[in-house]
């Protein structure tokens, strides 16, 4: 089979798709004249909060209540004992909660 020859050369069809693609990316002149004379009502960017949004923003956060149940810290606790592992540094801090 024949190979046939493109009717247009790479450099004409590049050339031809940056033009168009500038072309649609620049907004006709009309267009941006149509959109001002219409006066719609400017929205703010951001609302102001309401008040229970400003309070639960600023105010001190209500404690979470605690699981029901009994927990498996004593569990933890015996292990930790057992296996001498020296409790402190092998504690990370966000986790002194959950063993008492």
């Amino acid at each position: 089979m024949a190979r046939k020859d493109p009717q247009v050369s790479r450099r004409k069809f590049l050339a031809g798709v940056a033009v168009a693609s500038g072309a649609t990316a620049v907004p006709p002149a009309q267009a941006a004249t149509a959109a001002s004379t219409s006066a719609a009502p400017r929205r703010p960017s951001a609302l102001p909060p309401t008040m229970h949004v400003a309070a639960a923003e600023t105010g001190t956060p209500k404690e979470l209540p605690r699981i029901g149940g009994v927990p498996g810290s004593d569990f933890m606790v015996d292990v930790i004992k057992t296996l001498d592992i020296k409790y402190l540094p092998s504690n990370p801090a966000s986790s002194f909660r959950a063993i008492h």
